[in-house]
C-alpha cells in the first residue's frame, strides 16, 4: 500500500514539475509574442523572424474567431493578442491544477504516514506478543533468602565468641522455621546454602503464594524476634528463567543481586518484572529501586505487598 503510494506521489510531483516547465515556456512564447505584437503595431521589425508562426497562429485563430473579434478599430489584427490572452489563461489554469496536486501531494503524504503508522502499530504489536510469548516461557523461579540476626541489647557482658555462637546458632533455627512455615504454601524445593535458604519452582502461576507467604513468615519472625530482643534483617532475591537456562547461572546471577545488601526487601532484576506483570490481579508492585553496578549498570526493582 505505501509503494502505491509513493508512486502516487512521485507521479503528482512529476505533474508539478512538468506543468511548471510549460509555465515558464509559455511565459517566454507570451513575451515573444507579446514584443512581437507590439512591434507590429508600431512597424517596427526587430522580431521579424517571428512572422511565418505569426501568420500560422493567425490563421489559425480566424478558423475558430468571427473577422470582427479579429480587428480592432484601427483595422488591425488582434489574433495575436487573443493567443497571448488564451496562453494566460493556460498558465492560470496549470497554476491551479499545480496548487490541486500540491494538496493531493500533502492528502496522500498524510495518507503514507497514517498507514506507515499502522503497519508499525501492527508490527510493534507482533513483536510485543512474540516477546510475551517468549516471557511466558521463563516459568520456573529461583528465590533465595538470607538471614541475619543481631542483638538489640549492648549490655552483653559475656565474650564476643559466645554471642556470635548464640546469634549464629539461632539464625540456623530461623531458617529452619522459615521452611518450616512456608513449605507447604507452594510445590517448591528447598535447599539450605550456608545462612542462604534456596528455594526452586517450576510453575510460575504459584509465584504469589510463595512471594506473599515468605513476605508474611518473615514479618512475623521479625516481630517475634524484636519481642525477644534480637534484630532480625532478610536479604531477599528472585528471578525467572526458561527451561534453557542452567540452574547454576540463575544462582550466580542472584548471588550478585545479593551482595547489594538491600535489607528487608524482595529484590529482583527487570526481566523478573516483565514476566510478573504478564500474570493477572499479582499482589505484588515492583518498584525501580535504582540502577546498580552489579557486572554492569542494571536495573534493580524492590517487590513490595500490594496490600
Amino acid at each position: 500500500m505505501v509503494a502505491i503510494l509513493n508512486f502516487i506521489k512521485k507521479l503528482l510531483r512529476l505533474f508539478i514539475d512538468l506543468s511548471f516547465m510549460v509555465q515558464i515556456i509559455i511565459t517566454v512564447i507570451i513575451l515573444a509574442f507579446a514584443l512581437y505584437w507590439f512591434f507590429d503595431l508600431i512597424n517596427c521589425q526587430y522580431l521579424a523572424f517571428l512572422t511565418p508562426v505569426a501568420d500560422n497562429i493567425t490563421n489559425f485563430m480566424h478558423a475558430y474567431f468571427e473577422e470582427s473579434l479579429n480587428k480592432g478599430a484601427n483595422n488591425t489584427d488582434g489574433s495575436i493578442f487573443i493567443f497571448i490572452v488564451f496562453l494566460a489563461i493556460v498558465i492560470s489554469l496549470l497554476t491551479k491544477v499545480k496548487n490541486f496536486s500540491a494538496n493531493s501531494i500533502k492528502k496522500v503524504s498524510r495518507s503514507i504516514d497514517k498507514v506507515k503508522a499502522r503497519d508499525e502499530g501492527d508490527f510493534n504489536a507482533q513483536l510485543r506478543a512474540e516477546a510475551d510469548q517468549a516471557i511466558l516461557e521463563y516459568k520456573n523461579i529461583v528465590l533465595i533468602v538470607r538471614l541475619a540476626l543481631k542483638r538489640r541489647s549492648i549490655d552483653d557482658l559475656r565474650p564476643q565468641e559466645e554471642i556470635e555462637k548464640e546469634a549464629k546458632e539461632r539464625q540456623d533455627a530461623l531458617i529452619g522455621e522459615l521452611y518450616t512455615r512456608i513449605k507447604d504454601e507452594t510445590p517448591s524445593k528447598f535447599a539450605k546454602s550456608g545462612e542462604q535458604l534456596v528455594i526452586t519452582l517450576k510453575e510460575f502461576s504459584h509465584v504469589d503464594k510463595l512471594l506473599y507467604s515468605l513476605d508474611k513468615a518473615l514479618e512475623e519472625m521479625r516481630e517475634e524476634q524484636r519481642k525477644e530482643n534480637w534484630i532480625l534483617k532478610y536479604y531477599s532475591v528472585i528471578d525467572a528463567f526458561d527451561d534453557k537456562v542452567l540452574l547454576k547461572d540463575v544462582y550466580y546471577d542472584l548471588q550478585i543481586l545479593m551482595k547489594l545488601n538491600l535489607a528487608n526487601e524482595i529484590i529482583c532484576y527487570g526481566n523478573f518484572c516483565n514476566r510478573y506483570y504478564l500474570e493477572p490481579d499479582g499482589l505484588f508492585e515492583a518498584y525501580l529501586k535504582g540502577v546498580y553496578n552489579t557486572t554492569e549498570p542494571e536495573n534493580v526493582w524492590s517487590l513490595v505487598k500490594k496490600y
